[in-house]
């Protein structure tokens, strides 16, 4: 087992095949000698969206040289030098089904622990020009992993990669079976007037009829990511007037309201029909504070919520969907409860565009 090559990048404008310019670091190339491995990168490499790519357990990203034969097969004509797939390592002698989350390998200096496989988003389909690549990169199973920094130090092509010690964790086809278990297509029929509060109707009537409920959520957390991510600090403290929240507050609200619904929609789809009290946002937001704190991280925190929704939602059996609750006074079903939660955050993208200019990607 060993790297063949170290691959690195800086973040770069490109643009998709809409037309929209997009921050990106996934072009990769390969440096001679030794590089340095920080605890949330290589020296070198910077990821460009911070809120869905690196930090401490996405630091190295490892993929087997092996694949490289079958993409070949697969997309003729399409140039794939190493670091063609956004890795910082590719290796050899080493396959997703042989690694387990938790597994702690020393290379160099440095000595990297198995975390998660990796799941590209739409940046791997600008990068090798194939509209589906994403769909494609997912059901191949040749997903690479990601390694969190045990300790940091140097690393270089041609280096060992030694096991020190099995991890305890799922293989990982076995992380990704669970995944795709996940993926199943949940149709959402539009809820009827009597399924949800009066005041919900205008969050309701922003969503269409609901075909795949969690690529819908997944493709939404997206759109809000890209759309806030790149914001100066200035961008990220302005008021359209007076006494209005921040666009940094509007996140912070955002996060709240959606675990609020995702509370609601846990309680009454797993059948409690114990009468759910209201809540205040204009309490709530301002003791959140959210202005002491940067956009980033409430991006951060917004997505992991949004996750946390998603997880809800594709594990929810069948039969949840059409229970009735009450909330705030008013009765709820658990499906309408997902078309709040869409519509919510529809609503505030439409009023960061109107009132507040944040228009379209301006980062990711």
């Amino acid at each position: 087992m060993k790297v063949i090559s170290v691959n690195v990048g800086e973040p770069r404008q490109v643009m998709d095949a809409a037309g929209n310019t997009v921050l990106t670091s996934i072009y990769k190339v390969p440096v001679e000698g030794a590089a340095r491995v920080r605890e949330r990168n290589i020296d070198g490499d910077r990821q460009a969206d911070l809120v869905k790519h690196g930090g401490p357990r996405r630091a190295v990203y490892m993929y087997p040289s092996e694949h490289y034969d079958y993409w070949r097969g697969q997309l003729p004509g399409v140039a794939l030098p190493w670091g063609a797939f956004g890795e910082s390592l590719t290796i050899q002698g080493l396959l997703e089904g042989d690694v387990r989350v938790g597994d702690r390998f020393q290379v160099g200096s440095t000595e990297l622990v198995v975390t998660r496989p990796r799941k590209p988003c739409f940046k791997l389909a600008i990068r090798l020009g194939q509209r589906d690549m994403v769909a494609r990169f997912r059901a191949s199973g040749r997903s690479g992993f990601y390694l969190s920094v045990a300790r940091e130090g140097e690393l270089r092509a041609g280096d060992a990669i030694a096991r020190l010690e099995r991890g305890t964790g799922p293989t990982i086809p076995e992380m990704l079976a669970d995944y795709n278990a996940m993926q199943t297509r949940i149709a959402l029929p539009m809820p009827i007037a009597d399924e949800f509060d009066p005041t919900s109707a205008a969050y309701v009537a922003r969503v269409e009829p609901i075909a795949d409920a969690g690529g819908t959520l997944e493709s939404q957390r997206d759109r809000f990511v890209s759309r806030l991510s790149g914001l100066s600090g200035e961008q990220a403290a302005f008021r359209y007037a007076p006494g209005k929240w921040s666009v940094t507050e509007v996140i912070g609200h955002v996060s709240d309201n959606e675990r609020v619904f995702a509370y609601r929609l846990m309680r009454i789809g797993r059948g409690d029909d114990t009468p759910l009290p209201g809540f205040d946002e204009q309490i709530a937001t301002p003791g959140g504070a959210f202005h002491r704190r940067a956009h980033t991280d409430l991006l951060d925190e917004w997505v992991t919520v949004r996750n946390a929704t998603l997880s809800l939602v594709r594990g929810m059996p069948s039969e949840a969907w059409a229970r009735y609750g009450r909330a705030n006074d008013h009765l709820v079903t658990a499906r309408a409860l997902v078309y709040i939660i869409l519509g919510h955050v529809e609503h505030h993208l439409a009023v960061l565009s109107e009132r507040y200019g944040v228009r379209g990607p301006v980062g990711g």
